[in-house]
């Protein structure tokens, strides 16, 4: 099949199976719409086209994949690099023990359960002290409270629970040596309670642990600093996670700020319109990184780039636009990195549309969760990569 035909097999699969966003004005029939959407990139096996051939994916090669996603954003379909294919399912490929990658890859790639990463403390808990791992009563439970992050893919947290709710939990907590341990939960687990946080639009959770029982086949066989370095090591996942391409929701954002300005001017109008250009321009910088990230690789490119160098880049760039759309209208219409967005981010849309780029929302929300939680700066990630300082390794067996 040529990249013709292909482009026009995936322009006619989006076609059939998402309908034009203005259609969908009631929350019930977007969400109606995602759940329809997911079912049909199952079916089809395009559901994690990233993903090795022996893990069920189709190893696409990344060209086609930024092609796939783009066509993907210009429709403004639901995100296709969800928490549980971007973060959990590299982390059970590299990490995860057969058992736990035989049963949980093959239910992300089915789409047949959301995921939620209870990574941080609120800092609103009912006690100061950090979630526990410990030893109940002849068996093992987690204890405490947090924060999860979920994909942000309800379009509202009224609506009866259903598949696009969160369904599992993959939560960070220390056991009884004071080390970094992953379990992997039920969202229905007896003794966890999950409540969406107000105006978050189905982004975060607070959840609390009620001496939640923990089976061994539960725990990822990774402990300790080896954990958080696999969360978080840009090197990690080339292979396994969507490349990023974000310059088409940035390049809408360019695209709407600038009618507006022109529209409507004011005494600043001028120097914005400066501004703007001198972020168009980056923009372009962007896109360029993109295709050198979706290159393959040759002699003249034999590494890949890291992904952290694209979020790095279209994370200054939000900043550029969050500061020109503050100075225009009065507010951020981009999420902010540098803090956690989910609860100061603005409409995405300068027009008060809410925009659908939810998988580069997903991936700054992350950003700031990992930043603000546990220092996990991704300028700090970088420079790591490019001095060559390996992460420690620490491994305990379950």
């Amino acid at each position: 099949m040529t990249e013709t035909q292909w482009a026009q097999q995936a322009q006619a699969f989006i076609a059939e199976h998402w309908p034009d966003p203005q259609q969908l004005p009631q929350p019930s029939s977007y969400h109606l719409a995602s759940l329809r959407w997911y079912a049909a990139l199952a079916e089809c096996g395009w559901s994690v086209p990233h993903w090795p051939l022996a893990q069920g994916g189709q190893h696409w090669p990344k060209q086609q994949l930024y092609q796939w996603q783009m066509l993907c954003q210009q429709a403004q379909t639901p995100p296709l690099n969800t928490l549980a294919m971007s973060v959990v399912a590299p982390l059970l490929m590299s990490h995860g023990s057969a058992q736990q990658q035989a049963y949980w890859l093959a239910e992300i790639a089915d789409f047949a359960a959301h995921w939620a990463l209870a990574l941080l403390e609120p800092v609103n808990a009912k006690t100061a002290l950090p979630t526990r791992l410990q030893q109940g009563d002849n068996r093992l439970v987690l204890v405490g409270e947090k924060r999860a992050m979920a994909d942000g893919l309800l379009a509202s947290t009224e609506l009866a629970r259903d598949a696009l709710w969160p369904s599992r939990l993959l939560c960070l907590a220390l056991d009884s040596t004071d080390t970094w341990t992953a379990c992997a939960l039920g969202a229905d687990s007896p003794g966890l309670s999950m409540a969406p946080v107000a105006n978050a639009r189905g982004r975060w959770f607070h959840v609390e642990f009620d001496s939640v029982a923990v089976a061994d086949a539960d725990i990822l066989p990774l402990r300790g600093d080896g954990l958080l370095a696999a969360l978080a090591d840009p090197a990690a996942g080339q292979d396994t996670i969507l490349p990023s391409a974000s310059s088409h929701g940035i390049a809408q954002q360019l695209k709407l700020l600038r009618e507006d300005l022109l529209v409507v001017p004011h005494e600043d109008s001028a120097d914005l319109l400066q501004q703007l250009s001198a972020a168009e321009v980056a923009l372009q910088g962007l896109q360029a990184l993109e295709i050198r990230a979706m290159a393959p690789r040759s002699a003249q490119l034999p590494e890949p780039l890291p992904m952290s160098v694209l979020q790095l880049k279209a994370q200054a760039l939000q900043e550029q636009i969050g500061t020109l759309q503050l100075a225009s209208f009065g507010y951020y219409a981009l999420p902010q990195a540098a803090g956690l967005s989910g609860h100061n981010e603005g409409p995405i849309d300068p027009r008060g549309h809410a925009a659908r780029d939810t998988a580069l929302q997903t991936s700054e929300a992350l950003a700031a969760l990992a930043a603000s939680g546990y220092g996990w700066d991704p300028r700090d990630l970088l420079a790591r990569h490019w001095l060559g300082l390996g992460s420690r390794t620490n491994r305990h067996e379950g």
